[in-house]
């Protein structure tokens, strides 16, 4: 009972509206209605400006990690933290607090993946810079490297729940990049 209540408080902790709070403070925006709508760094970073977007992605990054280590600290249970550390990524992709509009996870999801797995980061953003040439669009590379999480964590922790953890995680991220695949596909960029 006291881990799902921790799962439960990393999901509150990921769905802090940063991305609305940071365009309120800093520059009087409700970013819902700027840009592409999308609550998260990159459009705050379009519609606000550098210094908004940074302090965004930054913010995003945090409350992942700190979800996560909140839950291992009362927990002391890695698979708990594992399930915190979606909760974290869903609250911020599906935020409760915006109607459950929310950003697409990548920055929260990498917060949560410096606590749990620090050496993945590495290579997850290292393929991520890989695909940025091959695909010339950085939002559309960073969303795609998602799909080696799984893989990268298998070979990291050869354990079969760190690839389930992964194949969520990336799911979670995966699902909310959908409209930039499509319009990526029809040769558009489309940055949210």
């Amino acid at each position: 009972m006291y881990g799902i209540i921790t799962v439960l408080l990393a999901y509150f902790i990921g769905a802090f509206p940063t991305a609305y709070l940071v365009g309120k403070a800093l520059k009087k925006i409700d970013i819902r209605l700027e840009g592409s709508g999308n609550v998260g760094g990159m459009n705050v970073y379009r519609a606000a400006g550098p210094v908004p977007g940074i302090i965004t992605v930054l913010l995003d990054i945090t409350k992942g990690a700190l979800a996560v280590y909140l839950v291992l600290v009362f927990t002391g249970e890695p698979a708990f933290a594992m399930l915190g550390g979606l909760a974290a990524v869903a609250g911020h992709n599906y935020n409760v607090f915006l109607k459950f509009k929310g950003g697409k996870g990548l920055a929260t999801g990498l917060g949560v993946v410096i606590i749990l797995s620090p050496q993945s980061i590495v290579y997850v953003i290292l393929f991520a810079l890989i695909l940025t040439p091959v695909l010339r669009d950085t939002n559309t590379a960073f969303g795609s490297a998602a799909v080696s999480i799984p893989p990268i964590f298998y070979f990291q922790h050869q354990q079969v729940e760190w690839i389930l953890f992964g194949c969520a995680l990336a799911f979670l991220i995966i699902i909310r990049h959908l409209p930039d695949y499509r319009a990526y596909k029809q040769g558009r960029r489309i940055i949210k």
